[in-house]
Order: structure tokens, then C-alpha cells, then sequence
């Protein structure tokens, strides 16, 4: 829930409306909604947008058990315990709603028994697949080459018993044009690796478990920390995780379905 409804720009009803549709075909827990009001003050004593570094990404702080989100064109604070927030933007702060949900959502999964993950996810013969890795990693170039729907090529939520891939409604550099479904049962999370040939090795859960750990989009509050690496140690033992080398002009469909169905899921 945004509001006032007065204060949102064209752009981002439009924006606010796709995060809903996905956010109701997605719902998995009967919790209450999170609640962002959008005003003129800052949202916390003292704060001002000039202190902070123009055409910098927004940084994501905290304060005893609130969420900060500082910008130069816009900040906001969110407190998760009473599900609500306030975010001060500029008429020049694109993006800034979205950027807020996308954080709240971040801090509000853990506690719900999901893992927000900086990864693409996409469906492959009905299986859910995540493939993450650093940023230049390639998750938007292998969305945009997926043979089937994308969930996202930014930001993807796994929960467990049994583990299912959800759409959570944020896209980075490219976004379907065609409605993805909400979920997936998924198959396996996947590290990508650029390479001159196809290769792809079954991880170890230790080894695994470090390699998540780079992609969780939690905020830095200790209870939100211990909720996620408690939720990825599970992950990892529950779901198989590989590495995978790929080109982009080689596309790893057909080698990865092979690989995938064979015993001990190596090739």
C-alpha cells in the first residue's frame, strides 16, 4: 500500500499496478500489507538529501531495528516491526518507490521463510532455475535468451517445503514483454560462469552456501541474517547448486537439460 494516491506520478501507478498483480498472484503468506507514505518531510530528524553523493546508488542502512534508504534524490526510513514507512523524493527521484518496496520486501522475506536473491529466474520445461553470480555475471543476457518465461532478471524469492521459485515483480535491465507465471516448483540454483564451453559442476553445500551468500539482498540487521543464512543453509542441502560456464553465443539450453538428467546432475 502507497499513498496518498495524489502524490504517485503516472509512471509509477503504472509500475505500482504490475507490483500488485504479481504481488496478489504470488501471495503465499496471509500476513497483513506493508504500508508507504510518501510526503515532504524527511523521514527522519535531521536527514537531507545533500548529504549524500549525486549519481550514487542508493545505500541501504539501519538504525536500531529501522531500514534507511539514502539517496540524493530521494530517502526513506522503513520500520519492519510495525510494517510501514515514509519516503521523501524529489520530482527528479525516478525510481524511488520501487526502490524502497524492493528493500522492504528484502527485509520483510526472511522472517516469512523466504530468500530474496539477486538472481534471474526463469522456467525451463516447467522446472524453475536461478542462476546468480556477481554484477556482468550475464543473469540479464540469459534472460533475455531463455527459451521459456522469465520471473526476473534482478530479483527472485526461493521458499522451502518444497522449494518453489516466485516472481517477486522487480526487473533490472530487461523485463518480459509477456506476463510471466508466479512461480515455479524449483529444480536448481545455478552460479553463472562465463567460459569458452559449456561446463557445469555440482557444488558442494558448503561451498555452495558461500556462493549464496554473495547474492542475498537482506538489509544488515543481525535478525534478518540469522533468519536468511539459517533459510540458505537449508536451501543448499534442499536444492541442488551448480556452477555453470556459458557463452552468450552458445546458448546452454540443450547441454543443460542433458547435463542436468544425469546421475549426480554433473556433466
Amino acid at each position: 500500500m502507497v499513498g496518498p494516491d495524489t502524490a504517485l506520478t503516472p509512471d509509477e501507478r503504472v509500475r505500482l499496478e504490475a507490483l500488485n498483480r504479481v504481488a496478489e498472484s504470488a501471495r503465499v503468506f496471509d500476513v497483513p500489507d506493508f504500508r508507504l507514505t510518501l510526503g515532504d518531510e524527511p523521514p527522519w530528524p535531521g536527514a537531507n538529501p545533500a548529504d549524500y553523493p549525486d549519481y550514487a546508488a542508493a545505500s541501504v542502512r539501519t538504525e536500531g531495528e529501522r531500514v534507511r534508504v539514502t539517496h540524493r534524490r530521494h530517502l526513506a526510513e522503513l520500520d519492519m516491526q510495525a510494517l510501514e514507512g515514509r519516503l521523501q523524493r524529489s520530482t527528479t527521484g525516478e525510481g524511488a518507490v520501487e526502490i524502497t518496496l524492493r528493500v522492504a520486501l528484502s527485509a520483510r522475506l526472511p522472517s516469512l521463510g523466504g530468500l530474496p536473491l539477486h538472481a534471474a529466474g526463469l522456467v525451463l520445461d516447467g522446472a524453475g532455475l536461478v542462476f546468480f553470480g556477481p554484477s556482468g555475471a550475464g543473469k540479464s543476457t540469459i534472460s533475455a535468451l531463455a527459451p521459456g518465461p522469465v520471473l526476473s532478471d534482478e530479483l527472485v524469492a526461493v521458499t522451502l517445503g518444497p522449494p518453489v521459485l516466485r516472481a517477486t515483480g522487480f526487473w533490472g535491465e530487461w523485463e518480459s514483454s509477456e506476463r510471466p507465471p508466479a512461480e515455479a516448483p524449483l529444480a536448481a540454483l545455478v552460479e553463472l560462469a562465463r567460459g569458452p564451453a559449456f561446463r557445469l559442476e555440482r557444488l558442494a553445500p558448503d561451498q555452495a552456501f558461500r556462493r549464496l551468500m554473495g547474492v542475498l539482498l537482506v538489509p544488515p540487521l543481525p535478525r534478518l541474517w540469522r533468519e536468511a543464512m539459517a533459510l540458505a543453509a537449508r536451501a543448499v542441502r534442499e536444492v541442488p547448486v551448480y556452477r555453470m560456464h556459458w557463452a552468450p553465443d552458445d546458448p546452454p539450453w540443450d547441454q543443460l537439460r542433458r547435463a542436468m538428467l544425469n546421475v549426480g546432475g554433473a556433466a
